[in-house]
């Protein structure tokens, strides 16, 4: 090592230390600290406000988009490797469609788990298109823009702090030096004159401040880019609203089918309210789905909701239908809110 790269470790660590001393002594309110104003404040405050956020909803983001990590490392070590990458509703799919063969495809129970099983495996497919489309057009965006223009503006942020206690401290060393020379303290001959070193201080602190004002300005154009950033920032959100809606759509429009396909299956339900003791003589029993919510017009109608599938008694007139379910509710069921399944 020459001496030259010895002496730039030396007044490297001099600077340090007297920044140190510096910051030091600002916060035992034994030195000035040069402020900024009230615009640029303003400035950091939103730089601040924007890092800070966008990490937090990125941070969230993250459990939205792989809300069971767990699984991953579960894959390693306990799932069969050809499924390793699949969602936990692909696996719950296979598992059930697996059982569903084993059943019977020609059972009642055997197929309704393999018509639940594929959906599953649909709903895992839809989730992982989700996933990816999420990242590309939200997470990884945004992730870009604090590890690249935020980065910068932090970085040059924490430089003009630096800048700053350079200033503080040269400040602090002209103030003192002056001092000093008030006192007529008697001066070594070989050393320099006081003169020399309030020459020095004044000129060491005209550097300094010429090189805090252009890293301040530096810094203040680097904040200034932030605002114009939040219109970019939007349009990633409306990119994700829109991608999630595809999905939760894609899901509701599976989930619907799904429950049309097991309507017709025989439940448990249906039968124990059949065969009540309470059950009044009925006629012919059939399943209907309700496809629009009735709200009861008097005392004598039923509420029903949208989606829901009733039984009940078709042969009676329109006033006295039943709707059968955890009891027996006799009212009026008005044909045009429902639609009569597996007829014929």
């Amino acid at each position: 090592m020459d001496m030259e790269n010895v002496k730039q470790i030396f007044r490297d660590a001099g600077t340090a230390i007297s920044r140190a001393v510096q910051f030091t002594e600002e916060k035992l309110g034994k030195a000035e600290k040069t402020e900024q104003d009230p615009n640029f404040e303003q400035l950091v405050t939103f730089c601040d406000n924007t890092k800070q956020n966008t990490e937090s909803i990125l941070k969230n983001m993250e459990f939205i988009l792989n809300s069971n990590p767990g699984m991953r490392v579960e894959n390693l070590f306990f799932l069969d490797k050809k499924k390793s990458g699949l969602s936990s509703s692909e696996y719950l799919g296979i598992a059930m469609t697996e059982a569903g063969n084993d059943f019977g495809p020609d059972t009642a129970y055997g197929s309704a788990l393999i018509k639940v099983g594929n959906i599953q495996q649909t709903l895992g497919l839809n989730q992982r298109e989700f996933i990816k489309s999420a990242n590309d057009c939200f997470v990884n965006p945004m992730n870009k823009y604090l590890e690249t223009d935020m980065k910068t503006v932090v970085k040059e942020r924490s430089l003009l702090e630096k800048r700053r206690l350079d200033l503080d401290a040269c400040k602090t060393r002209v103030r003192k030096t002056r001092m000093l020379a008030t006192t007529k303290v008697k001066q070594d001959d070989s050393g320099p004159t006081m003169e020399e070193l309030i020459d020095k201080a004044e000129h060491d602190l005209k550097v300094a401040q010429e090189e805090y004002d252009r890293q301040a300005e530096i810094t203040k154009l680097l904040m200034e880019g932030v605002p114009s950033a939040h219109p970019q920032h939007l349009q990633h959100l409306l990119d994700f609203v829109d991608t999630q809606a595809a999905f939760y759509l894609k899901c509701h429009e599976s989930l619907m089918s799904l429950q049309s396909d097991l309507s017709g299956f025989p439940s448990d339900q249906d039968n124990v309210a059949t065969l009540s003791p309470d059950t009044p003589a009925l006629g012919r029993i059939q399943q209907a789905k309700v496809i629009t919510s009735q709200e009861p017009r008097d005392a004598n109608d039923l509420r029903l909701s949208a989606g829901e599938i009733i039984s009940i008694d078709v042969n009676s007139d329109i006033g006295s239908n039943y709707f059968i379910g955890k009891k027996i509710q006799k009212g009026k069921v008005y044909k045009s809110n429902v639609r009569l399944l597996n007829q014929g």
